[in-house]
This record gives C-alpha cells, sequence and structure tokens, in this order.
C-alpha cells in the first residue's frame, strides 16, 4: 500500500518540476498547471485515505481485546465516495461472542454508517456550497464529474434537524461578558418562498445591530455592528420572538439599554415582537412607509413633500386633507383610487408608529429589504423553484450560521459527532490500536528513499513532505 504512495508522490514531484519548466518555455499556463497538479494531489490523497482504513482495520484484527469479544468472519469490500475522489478499502467483517450480531469495526471507529456511501467531509463540504447554489452544481463543486445526485444532495439536507442548527448557534452566540449599549436596533422583514404544493409561505428574518460602525465619531461607511441573524419559516411568531428575546438577554445588558427600536413594515408577525422584547418600540421603517406615499402622490413630487411634512410634524388633519385632494384629482381612475385608498390606510394603522429619521436622531434607517435580498432572497426566491417546507427551514437556518459567521462544514461535522453514542467496548479495542502503531512507522522507511527527500535542496516542499511521512496516522491524534 505505501508503495503506492510513495510512486504517486514520485510522480507528482514530477509533475511539479516539469510543469514548471514548461511555465518558462511559455507551452503551459498556471491554470493548466494548476489542473494537473491537482489530479495528481487527489489521487495521492486517495491513496492515504484508503491505506489509513486498511491499516486501521488491521491494527483492529491483531488487537488482543478484539479478539476476546469479538471473532473473524470474512473480508469485504466498501466504497466510499471522499473529497479526493471515489475509494474502495477492505474490511473485515466481525461476529459478536456474546451474541450481539455482527459489525464492522473499522466503520465504527471510523464514524461511517452502516449504509453510509458518502463521506461526511463530502456532506459537510456540499452544505458549505448548496447554500449558494443549486444541488446540482454543489455536488460537482466538490466531487468534480464524480457528482451525485440531487436526490443525494437533497437527502443530505434531509438528515439535518433545524432545531439542532438552533441549538449549535445558541451554544456558540452567548459571549462570555454582556455588551453594554444605549441603543439597541432590531430589524425585521419577510422573503416569499413558494413551496412544492403550489403554496406561498413567508420566510421570516430579524437581525440585532448597535448601530452604524464609527471612526472617531463619524460613520464611514454603513456596516453594522454586533450584527446577528435569526431566521426561520415553519416557527411561528412567539417561538420566533421568544429566541430573539434570550439571545438579547444573554449577550447585552439590558438594564443599561436605553432604547431598543423595533423596525419593520407593520405585519403581525413583526409587532409580535414587541410582546417579547421588554421596553421596544415599533417604528415604521421608512422604506416603507415612502413606498406608500409615492402611491397616494403617484408621480407629483410636490404632494409627495408636502405629505412627508405633514406626517414628520404629526399632523393627521393636514394629510387627510391632501389625500382628500389627490382622490378628486383623480376622479373617475378607480385603479388610482384604489392604490390611493391603499397606501392612506397602510399610514393611517400605523401613525402611531411612525417616526421619521428627522424627528429622532437616534433612530437609524431600517435596511432590513436590503438584508432580506442578501440572506434569503438570493438563495430561497430570485430564481422558480419549489421547496419542501422542511428542507426550506433547514436552508433559512443554514443561511443564518453562514452570515453570523459560522463555517458550516464545522456546524454538520459537529452536529455528526455529537450524534454518536459508541459501543463502550469498541471505544476500549480503538485505544489499543495506539500500541499497534508501531506497523505504520515501518511504512515511512521506504518513503525516505524518495530523492528530493533523502538528497533534496531544503524548502517549504522538502520541509513539507519530511513532515508528512515523519507522523503515523496515530500520533496525529486520529483518535
Amino acid at each position: 500500500m505505501t508503495e503506492n504512495i510513495v510512486s504517486k508522490i514520485e510522480e507528482l514531484l514530477k509533475t511539479f518540476e516539469e510543469g514548471l519548466e514548461k511555465i518558462v518555455k511559455r507551452e503551459k499556463d498556471l491554470a493548466e498547471y494548476s489542473i494537473e497538479l491537482k489530479k495528481q494531489l487527489d489521487l495521492i490523497g486517495k491513496e492515504m485515505i484508503k491505506e489509513a482504513c486498511e491499516l486501521i482495520d488491521e491494527s483492529l484484527k491483531v488487537n488482543e481485546e478484539r479478539k476476546k469479544r469479538y471473532e473473524v468472519v470474512r473480508r469485504d469490500k466498501r466504497g466510499l465516495k471522499t473529497i479526493f475522489g471515489y475509494i474502495e478499502y477492505e474490511r473485515t467483517y466481525y461476529k459478536d461472542k456474546e451474541g450481539k450480531g455482527y459489525v464492522y469495526l473499522v466503520d465504527i471507529v471510523l464514524g461511517i454508517e452502516r449504509y453510509q456511501r458518502i463521506d461526511n467531509a463530502v456532506k459537510g463540504a456540499i452544505i458549505e456550497r448548496v447554500v449558494d447554489m443549486s444541488y446540482e452544481k454543489a455536488a460537482k463543486e466538490v466531487l468534480g464529474e464524480d457528482r451525485i445526485s440531487r436526490q443525494s444532495v437533497m437527502n443530505i439536507l434531509k438528515g439535518i434537524d433545524s432545531k439542532e442548527l438552533d441549538e449549535i448557534q445558541h451554544s456558540k452566540s452567548v459571549r462570555g461578558e454582556k455588551k453594554v449599549v444605549k441603543e439597541l436596533y432590531i430589524e425585521a422583514d419577510e422573503d416569499h418562498i413558494s413551496l412544492q404544493n403550489g403554496k406561498k409561505e413567508i420566510a421570516k428574518l430579524a437581525y440585532i445591530n448597535t448601530g452604524y460602525k464609527e471612526e472617531k465619531g463619524v460613520v464611514i461607511r454603513k456596516e453594522l455592528k454586533d450584527l446577528h441573524y435569526f431566521s426561520s419559516v415553519k416557527e411561528d411568531a412567539d417561538d420566533f420572538w421568544a429566541k430573539v428575546g434570550k439571545y438579547i438577554e444573554e449577550n447585552f445588558e439590558v438594564e443599561k439599554i436605553e432604547n431598543i427600536y423595533l423596525l419593520g413594515d407593520g405585519a403581525n408577525w413583526i409587532k409580535k415582537g414587541l410582546e417579547w422584547i421588554d421596553g421596544a418600540e415599533f417604528v415604521l421603517d421608512k422604506f416603507h412607509l415612502t413606498k406608500e406615499i409615492m402611491k397616494i402622490a403617484g408621480g407629483d413630487r410636490k404632494l409627495f413633500n408636502e405629505i412627508l411634512k405633514a406626517l414628520r410634524e404629526k399632523d393627521r388633519e393636514r394629510f387627510e386633507a391632501l389625500v382628500k385632494e389627490k382622490m378628486e384629482e383623480v376622479k373617475e381612475d378607480e385603479l388610482a383610487k384604489r392604490r390611493i385608498k391603499k397606501g392612506k390606510r397602510y399610514i393611517l394603522s400605523h401613525w402611531d408608529n411612525i417616526v421619521l429619521e428627522a424627528a429622532n436622531v437616534n433612530i437609524k434607517g431600517c435596511s432590513a429589504e436590503g438584508h432580506v435580498s442578501h440572506v434569503l432572497a438570493e438563495r430561497m426566491s430570485s430564481r422558480p423553484r419549489g421547496w419542501s417546507e422542511d428542507i426550506a427551514e433547514t436552508m433559512v437556518k443554514l443561511l443564518s450560521l453562514k452570515y453570523n459567521g459560522f463555517e458550516l462544514m464545522n456546524v454538520y461535522l459537529e452536529k455528526i459527532k455529537a450524534k454518536k453514542a459508541e459501543r463502550q467496548e469498541v471505544k476500549e479495542i480503538a485505544k489499543g490500536i495506539i500500541k499497534n502503531g508501531k506497523r505504520v512507522r515501518k511504512g515511512t522507511e521506504k518513503w525516505n528513499n524518495i530523492p528530493v527527500i533523502a538528497n533534496g535542496k531544503v524548502n517549504q516542499l522538502r520541509r513539507a513532505l519530511k513532515s508528512l511521512i515523519s507522523c503515523s496516522f496515530y500520533n496525529a491524534g486520529v483518535f
């Protein structure tokens, strides 16, 4: 087995040297050179993964603790898609002497499930990409031409419990020291996504921030401080806002916050947040307010400014008079009348919550529409597609995790690791494998015969290869 890896490393070094020469001679460019190196590195990776699996299997086979509990039945092949490509390795099938069935011990040690055909690292890499691109493109980017079907990608998503994503996010989001701020902003809006059953559903998005970042008291660019996202398709408004409220309590000195502003378009689910965020004040965001004023004013810029002035001055009588004048102006245009009535009704229903930036210097503009577009809509609704409700829920939570700074591959692997309930007797046998580590080290003598390693110039490549061959899988902390 080691000979295969050695020969492939020799091929890699040959490709490395010949490629450099061809680049200098202008016979090859960097792109072609990179593709050739990638192929060689993948071949080495596949050989090393295969050898690691079979070495661990062999160590289990000769382990004394294993012999007491399990007897050898036969040897079988297993195929697995890894981040380097498809591999096949041989593993031993055992019978439990206490009558508890049959088992492939090496698969348990490696963390591979019974019918698993795709390595968890591949699944994690696909999860990391599928939030930005289609199932097919995500699989192709990870596996190249050796890709998996759209259904297989969907099955990976189905295997994720969205509640577990919330738990991971919560466990990592609680800071050691609570922040002290004067103003806290909670902005909310929604995306409208299509389900497979033909219905529409809203994807809720809320994010907390403490205003714009400043340099020497001046806002240089509109980048939000202490930004944290929450999203859901399936959660009802109470559960959604309870989660937001809990985050605020765990991360901020609530009693020292002077003002909490909840900004949004006035949807019922958004206003529900006032029941869960103690002391919060709802503010109708300027984006949606401006849209409604435009519905009334049409293209009349003068009327638009007069309505804006009436709202700033909280002059309801003047506002209604302006609307009445416009209604008389459009006369028989029923479509325009319906548009004006809708705009008027919207503004009057939120009259007490209309606080313009000019009236309160503490309130910044609401940017929720842009955040919905960037965080959710770009993947969830910008192109025609139909989601299942469960996968849509998983996707929006993965998107929140991504934009909250989480590495999605690590999130996925952490979730898998937490689910493992390894049998105690297998743990004891696995500990004994380390004692058989000398078997691995014997093979490294052949590696030292590669000329570039034995006699080559001391450079970064040689140091890296020497470092690689001087370590056994066991000493590297695999177990």
